[in-house]
């Protein structure tokens, strides 16, 4: 009878130490099938940060483009203007010469016509 209950206090201990070690086998199981899911969550969290990090970039380098794009029209607008300028001063100097010149030589002709006519008065 003793050998009995022995034999029954094992099984009893058996069938507890088995639910236990089912117990702590599922319980590891469930915690590791979480953590694989947390990583797999994380590294779509990381992937979609990434994305939305290389879109942002991609945007800047383009509005980067638009800004120097329109730094260049600018600075060919203001290019041409100086151009026109320095055109416009180089004629209004040519002019200027010219008149300069006519003006020498209309004092000259007076200077002539004037000589003239004190000869002719003199004769």
């Amino acid at each position: 009878m003793l050998q009995r209950w022995v034999a029954l206090m094992r099984n009893k201990i058996f069938m507890k130490l088995k639910t236990t070690i089912t117990i702590l086998a599922l319980s590891t199981l469930t915690l590791f099938a979480s953590g694989v899911y947390a990583q797999d969550s994380t590294a779509k969290a990381n992937a979609n940060t990434q994305e939305n990090l290389n879109r942002e970039r991609m945007d800047d380098a383009k509005s980067d483009n638009r800004d120097a794009k329109a730094k260049a029209r600018e600075a060919r607008r203001v290019g041409k203007e100086a151009d026109y300028a320095a055109k416009t001063s180089k004629n209004a100097l040519k002019a200027e010469k010219k008149a300069q010149k006519a003006r020498k030589n209309a004092t000259k002709q007076s200077k002539k016509a004037d000589d003239a006519r004190t000869k002719s008065d003199n004769n």
